[in-house]
């Protein structure tokens, strides 16, 4: 087992890996045409005798739930609405004790629809958006309109107390509106900003990304405002060199130190798959390296088994990534790997970074995210308030995480004592949050 290996699953001597996240492609159906999209998903039309049937997908839930409770599942597309059986499938997932969340271009998300989803369990909704200008936005989405029905969505979510993420996709057109999507992001009462990057997939072949140079500027953008926003989480994905920059501003940072999903690093293959509609299982929604399919062999059987996912797991990178002083905290991006040059271990094409010219240097150690307290250790977890922070979804945790230590350090500040956040002090800060928001959390999330 590999130093990465045993750091991130927080086990010592012990091999087994489980997903804490899982994209379920449940459809190619769309209702948009998106230019960049990596499943070419198509029309209303579109035959679907292919795709994985309900109590197909409600087997594989109960089966990934036997293993791995509480595992974060996203429900996408295509278009995921598209689906009739959206509600049955949200609720089996959370009855399982799986977080069921949704990811979509919010057209079909009614307040009805929304009120009905949250009453079946759904624990999030991830929303596109990726231009604040609508023309532009219908434009890159392929429906007149689009832009309008979206910005309906967040806030028919946000009035039925769902918690919302905001998705944005960049790209040349909108690479100078990152700033003022953080302020959209705050005015609309979004909890989570995701700016995605941009794998040249699918339909997205036909696209002409950001430059090396350009990915660079945005993402030490991106981390300026992460550091300097408190109000709301900002993150970049699919983009793993962003824990570079975020290492080169401050080693022991919470964001440097924090690992996969909340940390910003890639979990392919080691902590997260996808599932298309068809049952292939991939190391994530960018590659066409199948796995196996679950209509052939069960999940846990790929997931342990499968030799492409413990390629992932004993990488032997090469190029710039393989002698990287960087690579065990950032380890590239496989899929533009594969995408560039036909071989997933090849080096990321979108990254600058020129390793020293010697021999192999010694790479920068991935650190485990801590089990408790702040950073420098001025703020004490009880171990009740631990496991209350374990029953948050893992895409909020950092970011409550984050904001209940600041608010326990403020409270203690010039006082010489240490802050410790209980049970009652998480209840004390909800209460204050739902009043700040308007909304009323699940008892199950804090």
């Amino acid at each position: 087992m590999t130093q990465k290996q045993r750091l991130r699953t927080g086990f010592s001597g012990e091999t087994k890996l489980l997903p804490y996240l899982i994209a379920v492609n449940l459809t190619r159906r769309c209702n948009l045409k998106c230019a960049h999209c990596y499943l070419d998903a198509g029309g209303k039309d579109e035959s679907i005798t292919e795709e994985l049937s309900t109590s197909e997908l409600c087997n594989l839930f109960s089966e990934i739930a036997e293993k791995a409770e509480g595992t974060l599942i996203v429900l996408t597309g295509g278009e995921p609405l598209l689906r009739p059986d959206i509600g049955e499938l949200v609720s089996t997932g959370n009855s399982l004790g799986l977080r069921m969340v949704l990811g979509t271009n919010g057209l079909g998300l009614s307040a009805k629809i929304a009120q009905e989803l949250k009453v079946s369990g759904l624990q999030g909704v991830g929303i596109s958006l990726d231009n604040l200008y609508s023309e532009a936005h219908d434009q890159f989405r392929g429906v007149p309109g689009a832009w309008e029905k979206t910005l309906a969505a967040f806030r028919e979510c946000r009035a039925c107390g769902l918690h919302v993420q905001l998705h944005t996709t960049v790209t040349h057109q909108n690479a100078d509106q990152i700033e003022d999507f953080v302020e959209f992001a705050k005015n609309e009462g979004i909890s989570i900003l995701n700016f995605f990057f941009l794998v040249c997939t699918g339909r997205g072949q036909m696209m002409s990304d950001i430059s090396p140079e350009q990915y660079e500027g945005v993402l030490v953008r991106i981390a300026e405002l992460q550091r300097n926003t408190k109000s709301l989480m900002i993150q970049s994905r699919c983009a793993p060199h962003f824990k570079r920059i975020l290492y080169q501003h401050d080693p022991q940072s919470q964001f440097t130190r924090a690992q996969g999903y909340d940390g910003g690093g890639c979990l392919a293959a080691t902590h997260y798959c996808r599932i298309d509609p068809q049952g292939n299982v991939t190391p994530c929604p960018y590659m066409e390296n199948v796995a196996g399919n679950i209509r052939d062999s069960g999940f846990w059987k790929i997931w342990e088994e499968s030799s492409l996912f413990q390629d992932f797991r004993n990488p032997t990178l090469k190029g710039r990534c393989g002698s990287c002083e960087f690579r065990n905290l950032c380890g590239g991006c496989r899929a533009r790997a594969q995408e560039r040059f036909e071989d997933f271990m090849a080096e990321d094409p979108t990254c600058t970074w020129q390793p020293a010219e010697e021999l192999l240097p010694e790479s920068v150690p991935v650190t485990a995210e801590l089990p408790s307290g702040d950073l420098d250790g001025s703020v004490e977890w009880t171990p009740e308030a631990q496991k209350r922070l374990k029953r948050i979804p893992i895409f909020l945790r950092g970011m409550i995480r984050k904001r209940l230590e600041e608010k326990a350090l403020q409270l203690v500040h010039g006082l010489a004592e240490n802050a410790v956040i209980t049970p009652d002090f998480m209840a004390e800060h909800r209460k204050q949050r739902e009043h700040e928001l308007g909304i009323k959390f699940e008892e199950r999330s804090l």
